[in-house]
């Protein structure tokens, strides 16, 4: 075997070397994306996650104010108008983490699309969309761009949120009947004077 024979070798050996390393390279970053796609998509899941603690809560009135509010936002009191803002704003930054992280190629579709549209369910119901009237002028330009053009695009007739979540409309009609008993109650109870009356 010559020298030019054995530099020729050597060569050879060296650019599959590098290419052998290229593709290591390669493999590795596609492994990093993975893990970080899995990553971006684990937090937001694990947000979504803590946002349905908050919103269905067995103790408290948490969730009568949320489903309330979902119904009226306008004419509610101010503790329950800033019960709906901590819930409403909490889903709309998620999902402007979502939009911003699919975009950059972090998040699958499906996963997307579950965030998306409950985000459009909240705001086509009817307190919703009183409150994305004022609340949109308060995040990011992206995503109340988004949400306006999602809101525009959809059926009138497509279901919204209390629709959509079984619990919501069942509650609803729990607490409308239990105002009715209540003022049913009033109605029948006496007043002192009409007690003073009767004994006289």
């Amino acid at each position: 075997m010559t020298l030019e024979s054995i530099y020729y070798i050597g060569q050879t050996l060296a650019v599959i070397g590098i290419l052998a390393s290229i593709l290591m390279i390669w493999r590795q970053l596609k492994q990093g994306q993975k893990m970080e796609r899995a990553a971006a998509q684990r937090d937001v899941l694990l947000r979504v996650s803590e946002w349905v603690r908050m919103v269905f809560q067995k103790d408290g009135d948490a969730y009568d104010t949320f489903v309330l509010g979902l119904q009226e936002y306008d004419t509610a009191d101010a503790l329950s108008r800033m019960h709906m803002d901590k819930c409403l704003s909490e889903f709309v930054f998620i999902c402007e983490s979502a939009l911003n992280m699919r975009r950059d190629g972090f998040f699958s579709d499906g996963t997307w699309d579950g965030i998306d549209g409950t985000t459009i369910a909240l705001m086509r119901t009817p307190g919703g969309q009183q409150w994305w009237d004022f609340a949109q002028h308060i995040f990011g330009s992206e995503i109340c761009a988004h949400i306006t053009q999602r809101l525009s695009e959809i059926d009138p007739d497509t279901p919204n949120y209390l629709d959509l979540v079984p619990t919501c409309r069942n509650r609803l009609k729990e607490l409308a009947d239990i105002a009715d008993a209540k003022a049913e109650k009033e109605v029948k109870r006496p007043s002192k004077e009409d007690s003073k009356d009767a004994e006289q």
